[in-house]
């Protein structure tokens, strides 16, 4: 599958001084790139992501990385072209993916349509079901053998959520506060800290009262910012670097809840998504609330140090809007809220409750 239509910009006559870096070499490939366009304002500071066209007009994301992603790679290459998931092209000698430089290399076609979630798009209801069909075709791929994931469980960031919980408090609280730090953000961080501490016991409780589930496939981050919509309006989803074996509740947890403020997952969305994910499969409460816990500690952890350390050069520029994304994790449509929300309504976490998916 490949884009049909040419969709690069013509180069400005008023281009930077500095060119943007040029993406590596694909003649692993077999690909003659003749325009290329740099991707900016990705979350990755340790990624950097093209869009390139071939001397037959064919269009491909090219994406380099410091991150260990061939899981991901070697999971959607599994799944097939049909599948709703975006599959790499293989190599002239067959491999998802080439290193170059200390880098991840790989190519997969470029998918010509809209990301869900700008400018408040969305998905529609047979769109919403159409991804849970894509979800349980993830879900129900046997993992493969040839590479192990990186990620373990419901924990994507390097360091763990708790470990930057206590490295913050310990910056922003007390005599023993940091020199230097931004006041705004400490006084944020007070306003917050038993909201994230409320999060972080009740996760652990949920831990110690978990009972045993299979582990499946998962794509790891499929939440409206990783799909895009194609002109037919099928959704695709993108991005497997998350991608691990686990309890299916780490993907489905950013259904049940949402992640992103600006795209709240209603009542009509998750029933179409169930739809079309299918009714066969009991959904494990306990399990969504204690990643839903999980995923917004990390979110929340990673804002505050981005804001509080050094930044990437890809992502300096665009702090007031790094700070927004902060005020809307805390805000009434955030994740910690909807975390809140559903602890508002369940009871303590003693028991196993389950309902149809």
């Amino acid at each position: 599958m490949s884009a049909v239509h040419p969709t690069l910009p013509s180069p400005s006559p008023q281009a930077s001084p500095q060119p943007a870096p040029a993406p590596p070499a694909l003649d692993a490939w077999g690909l003659d790139v003749v325009d290329e366009l740099l991707i900016v304002g990705g979350l990755d500071p340790d990624a950097a992501v093209w869009q390139v066209r071939d001397r037959s007009g064919d269009e491909w994301a090219v994406k380099a990385t410091r991150r260990d992603c061939r899981f991901g790679l070697a999971l959607a290459a599994a799944l097939g072209p049909d599948s709703g998931v975006v599959a790499p092209l293989p190599t002239r000698t067959g491999d998802h993916w080439a290193e170059r430089d200390g880098l991840l290399v790989s190519v997969s076609p470029w998918i010509l349509g809209d990301d869900a979630a700008e400018e408040g798009r969305g998905l529609d209801l047979d769109q919403w079901a159409e991804l849970g069909a894509v979800v349980r075709r993830v879900h129900d791929q046997p993992p493969p053998s040839s590479v192990a994931p990186l990620r373990q469980g419901v924990k994507r960031t390097g360091r763990r959520a708790r470990v930057r919980l206590r490295d913050l408090d310990a910056r922003f609280v007390g005599a023993g506060q940091a020199p230097g730090v931004d006041p705004e953000l400490a006084e944020l961080w007070h306003v917050h800290r038993d909201r994230l501490r409320r999060l972080e016991t009740t996760a652990l409780q949920l831990k110690e009262a978990r009972g045993a589930t299979a582990r499946v496939s998962c794509h790891g981050d499929p939440h409206l910012g990783n799909v895009v919509v194609d002109p037919a309006g099928r959704p695709w989803l993108i991005d497997l670097d998350e991608a691990t074996v686990a309890p299916r509740e780490v993907d489905l947890v950013l259904v049940e809840l949402g992640v992103l403020p600006g795209l709240p997952v209603e009542p009509e969305h998750r029933a179409a998504f169930r739809r079309g994910y299918g009714d066969d499969v009991r959904l494990d409460d306990d399990r969504v609330t204690r990643f839903g816990c999980v995923r917004a500690l990390e979110d929340v952890t990673a804002v505050f140090a981005a804001l509080e350390g050094a930044h990437s050069p890809q992502h300096s520029g665009d702090l007031v809007g790094v700070r927004a994304g902060l005020d809307d994790l805390l805000g009434p449509r955030g994740l910690v809220s909807l975390v809140e929300e559903r602890l508002s309504r369940s009871s303590p976490p003693t028991g196993r409750p389950r309902h149809d998916i």
